[in-house]
């Protein structure tokens, strides 16, 4: 199988020359550079760099990377720059990092007769399945360019919506982290010292007191079978993610949380309508558009819902709001999309409702972080309260019986 090759080489007048090279072996780079004239000082394979995230998801670095990378080969498909020179001359971040590496081994594809679409699909890790289907119809339609143009803007859009996502989460995720991690420590450190230090004392300890030493005392005693416990729940809680059926379960359960369920659904809709939109203006049919966002979808509640929207294109059906079959779908989005099909301006109307449901994950994310927070700082004084009880209230006991 060709691979990757590095080479340097001394050419006639001294001068040093670096480049790569797709071939079956080195030998074979060997003889190319020979026969170029050029006397090979060093050839070695680059290795693949892959590095796969624990969500499977691009990294942040990535996103934004294939978004620099997308608007530069626009800019130089317009520019006249025949592809092969683009990809030798691009590079985004880092000189050897991964998405560089990616653009190398997509050069040496495109350089086997392969076309870029078709070069990307085997690059899976860092072109999506979308993205490959988007530069895959631009190249058909012969607007590669516009295409390009249209799939920066959306990840742009794409990769704004999902960072409001997390600002969302990420405030309350860490208080609650805080406030686990302050309570392993207080239970398995401090405790056990004050706990010590009262039993040396004939008296009772107040409620609060007794408690907090109860609880430590089962942490202290139980850690081990409790550790083993979390360890099957993770096991068990894979598995069902990894069952059809109990992945299904488990999204419809995430969205029917408060606010939280609402941001995932505004969140997911947007995203479907700017991708869909960028499908459908590349030149795709709708139905195959359809099902293949479908399938791109995380939460497969949603994703179920949108092959049923699917399914109503195939069968050339008008979108009834009222069947029942849209539990998740939001309404207005729904009667958007049949309105732009009917009037066949369909392109407008997922623009608007993309740009619709962006802002309202915005709206949505602030709401949430405005009613948990003051939800965590209560949490948080109740356990402090608590804390405090029931290390102070046994000190006023033993002043009482040290003045006794």
């Amino acid at each position: 199988m060709p691979a990757l090759y590095k080479y340097e080489a001394l050419a006639q007048d001294g001068s040093h020359q670096k480049g790569t090279i797709t071939a079956p072996e080195a030998a074979a780079v060997e003889d190319f550079l020979r026969g170029q004239e050029l006397l090979p000082i060093s050839i070695s394979a680059i290795k693949d760099r892959r590095q796969i995230s624990m969500f499977g998801f691009l990294k942040g670095a990535d996103y934004e990377n294939l978004i620099m990378f997308t608007n530069s080969l626009a800019t130089m498909h317009r520019a006249g720059i025949p592809l092969l020179r683009a990809l030798a001359v691009i590079r985004v971040g880092r000189a050897d990092g991964r998405f560089n590496y990616a653009i190398d081994r997509l050069r040496v594809e495109v350089q086997s007769g392969k076309q870029l679409s078709e070069g990307m699909s085997d690059i899976g890790d860092v072109f999506s399945g979308v993205y490959v289907s988007c530069v895959a119809a631009g190249e058909e339609s012969g607007s590669l360019e516009n295409t390009l143009d249209e799939l920066a803007v959306m990840l742009e859009q794409e990769m704004e919506l999902t960072r409001q996502i997390k600002s969302g989460i990420r405030y309350p995720a860490m208080v609650i982290g805080a406030i686990v991690a302050a309570f392993f420590v207080i239970m398995n450190f401090v405790v056990p010292r004050f706990v010590t230090f009262y039993s040396g004392f004939d008296t009772e300890l107040p409620l609060p007191t007794r408690i907090i030493m109860g609880m430590s005392d089962f942490f202290s005693s139980y850690w081990p079978v409790m550790l083993v416990l979390l360890i099957v729940a993770g096991f068990g809680f894979k598995k069902l993610l990894n069952n059809e059926h109990g992945r299904l379960w488990f999204d419809r359960q995430l969205l029917r949380i408060p606010i939280i369920g609402n941001l995932i659904i505004k969140g997911n809709v947007a995203r479907f309508s700017l991708m869909f939109r960028i499908l459908t203006t590349s030149g795709l049919p709708i139905v195959k558009s359809v099902m293949m966002l479908a399938a791109t979808v995380k939460n497969t509640a949603i994703g179920l819902e949108i092959r049923k929207l699917g399914e109503l294109f195939r069968q050339g059906r008008d979108i009834d709001v009222e069947s029942g079959d849209f539990e998740y779908f939001p309404e207005q989005a729904l009667h958007m999309l049949g309105i732009g099909l009917e009037s066949g301006n369909l392109d407008v109307m997922l623009r608007e409702v993309g740009d619709h449901y962006s802002k309202q994950v915005m709206y949505t994310s602030r709401q949430l972080t405005a009613i948990i927070e003051p939800i965590l700082t209560l949490v948080m004084g109740f356990f402090v309260l608590v804390l405090a009880l029931a290390i102070f209230l046994p000190m006023w006991n033993l002043i009482k019986v040290f003045q006794g």
